[in-house]
C-alpha cells in the first residue's frame, strides 16, 4: 500500500478518536497544525527506535583527516548526512563486533571514531518519501504521533498512555516481521565438517 502524509495524519487522528479527517497537510485547522509540528521529530524517533529494513543503508565512510580526540580510537570518519542512527561498523569477519563511537570533533562536527579502516557503516537512513514506508512502520508512526499529540488534540492523558502502550506493542510485533524477511548465512561452520 502507498502511504501519503495526509493518510498518516488521518490514521493518527482516528487513533486519537477524532472522527473528522483532513484533506491535505497544509490546512490551517488546529489538528493539522499540531500534527505538522510533531511529524518530523516523530518520524525520526520511530526510525531510531527500531532497525527497519526499508531504511537500512550501507556506506563506506570517508576519513576526516583528523586524529580522534578519544585516544582509544585510531580513525575519525565523517558522519553521513542522511544517517538517523548508526547501527554497526561491518566487521571483516563474523567473530566480533567492531567498536565505534559517535562524537563531536574539535570543530563541533559530528563524527564516527573507530579502529577499522576502511570502515563500512550500516545505518538507518532518513526516508522522506512516504511511499517507501511499510505498513508496520506507518502503524507505529501513527501511534507514536498520537501519543505526542494527545494532550493538545484529545486533551486526555488516558488516551496518551493507551497510544504509548500500543506503539510499544507494535514495535515488538514489527521486530518479528522484520526478522523473518531476508536471510544471511552465518559463517560458523566447523572446519572438520568441510573435510568430510
Amino acid at each position: 500500500m502507498n502511504y501519503t502524509k495526509a493518510k498518516i495524519f488521518n490514521i493518527t487522528l482516528k487513533n486519537l478518536r477524532v472522527s473528522v479527517g483532513l484533506q491535505h497537510t497544509n490546512q490551517l485547522d488546529k489538528n493539522t497544525i499540531i500534527l505538522n509540528e510533531f511529524y518530523e521529530s516523530a518520524k525520526e524517533q520511530v526510525l531510531k527506535d527500531f532497525d527497519w529494513n526499508f531504511a537500512n543503508s550501507y556506506r563506506e565512510l570517508t576519513m576526516t583527516g583528523n586524529i580522534p580526540q578519544n585516544p582509544k580510537f585510531l580513525y575519525e570518519y565523517d558522519y553521513p548526512n542522511d544517517c538517523i542512527f548508526a547501527r554497526e561498523i561491518i566487521p571483516y569477519s563474523d567473530k566480533e563486533m567492531v567498536e565505534f563511537e559517535i562524537a563531536a570533533n574539535s570543530s563541533g562536527q559530528k563524527v564516527i571514531n573507530t579502529n577499522l579502516t576502511p570502515a563500512v557503516l550500516r545505518y538507518t537512513k532518513a526516508v522522506d518519501n512516504e511511499t517507501f514506508f511499510t505498513t508496520e512502520f506507518v502503524m507505529a508512526l501513527c501511534w507514536y504521533m498520537a501519543f505526542l499529540a494527545a494532550p493538545a488534540i484529545a486533551g486526555n492523558r488516558a488516551i496518551q498512555n493507551d497510544c504509548l502502550n500500543i506503539y510499544t506493542s507494535i514495535l515488538a510485533k514489527a521486530k518479528t516481521i522484520n526478522a523473518s524477511e531476508g536471510y544471511i548465512k552465518n559463517d560458523t561452520g566447523c572446519s572438520w565438517l568441510d573435510v568430510r
